[in-house]
Order: structure tokens, then sequence, then C-alpha cells
């Protein structure tokens, strides 16, 4: 699987039984794989960071800043 398209699916298939042949695949590239291995990393940091805010919302220039690091398109 090409690296760019399984980190997209990780996200989109959040909610995918975790014994699907999906996650065992998903599982198996990233083992495989020490580039993805490292995005995942990053961002379950970046969920972990957040999480240790104090406040709720997150200023607008931050969110717009992951965005763009993340490579998503601004909401």
């Amino acid at each position: 699987m090409d690296c760019n398209k399984i980190i997209d699916r990780i996200c989109e298939d959040l909610s995918e039984d975790i014994d699907s042949e999906l996650c065992q695949q998903l599982r198996t590239h990233l083992q495989e794989c020490a580039s993805c291995r490292t995005q995942v990393e990053s961002m379950r940091l970046t969920v972990s960071l957040y999480r240790c805010l104090q406040q709720k919302d997150v200023p607008a220039a931050v969110h717009n800043r992951l965005l763009t690091l993340l490579n998503i398109p601004e909401i």
C-alpha cells in the first residue's frame, strides 16, 4: 500500500472493527514502514497534547496551522 493512502485510510476507518482485514493490513504495514509509524506516532502525540490543554477551544490560528501541517484543507 502507498504510505499516503494508508494514513488516509487510518483516519477514514477509525470506526473499523479491530479484527477486520483492513485493520490487519494497517497493522502489518505500520510494522514494515517506518515513515508511516512516524506519522501515526506524530498524530497520537498531537491528540495527546490537545487533550492536555485546559481550554476547550483551540485558538483558530493554532487550529489552522495544525491543519496546514497535516495537509488538511482549512474548514
